[in-house]
């Protein structure tokens, strides 16, 4: 069953953009990991502000009880050579770093301000190739819903999980462009032909 960001947010389907902006800010302050709130619990309303927060993305939402791959992902990407597809997950990397308060004593309420617009800038994706690209390497092609377009080199031998960081290629903010982190994911075929099937016999007595 899909997430009810309203819910998770605990407000209102006819809430005001102050009042999910405060909700989001008053969860995120709870449950902050630096401040021992649960992890999980905060990348889940890091999710539900990044849809709610938006105003096209909270009005597919509304309409459609979801939005597409695009929601902070690759919107509209297109597949690298060959056919390999995206795999995806709309959501974004949180990265709060530590800080102390600026000189003249900004206070708590400026440093969380300049965090929060940090958190909302940094968008994490994650990009599904195929066992050959992982193991030989290759180059992918790509176009953001941010209208960028990426060129990523994945050296031969990359690793499940591998991830690669595109500063200010992320979600623009009053403070500047965050950063686009690409996470890798390795797709296991779920059916092989006769002769793939040989070729990765050949590759396992080889490595035996």
């Amino acid at each position: 069953m899909a997430k009810d960001f309203y819910d998770v947010l605990g407000v209102s389907k006819g809430a005001s953009e102050q009042e999910i902006k405060k909700a989001y800010r008053s969860k995120a302050h709870k449950l902050h990991p630096d401040k021992g709130g649960d992890k999980a619990a905060f990348q889940e309303i890091n999710e539900a502000y990044q849809v709610l927060g938006d105003k096209n993305k909270k009005a597919q939402y509304d309409q459609f009880g979801s939005v597409g791959r695009g929601a902070g992902g690759f919107g509209g990407a297109h597949p690298p050579a060959g056919g390999k597809g995206f795999g995806g997950f709309d959501g974004f990397n949180v990265n709060f770093g530590g800080g102390h308060p600026p000189a003249g004593g900004g206070g708590f309420g400026s440093i969380f301000e300049d965090l929060f617009e940090s958190a909302f800038s940094q968008v994490q994706v994650q990009l599904a190739i195929s066992i050959p690209q992982a193991v030989l390497g290759d180059t992918v092609r790509f176009k953001t819903n941010f209208g960028d377009e990426i060129e990523l080199r994945i050296p031969p031998a990359t690793q499940e999980g591998h991830s690669f960081r595109f500063r200010g290629k992320g979600q623009q903010t009053r403070r500047g462009r965050g950063d686009l982190t690409v996470v890798i994911h390795i797709e296991i075929p779920h059916r092989l032909t006769r002769e793939q099937k040989e070729l990765y016999e050949q590759l396992r007595r080889a490595s035996s």
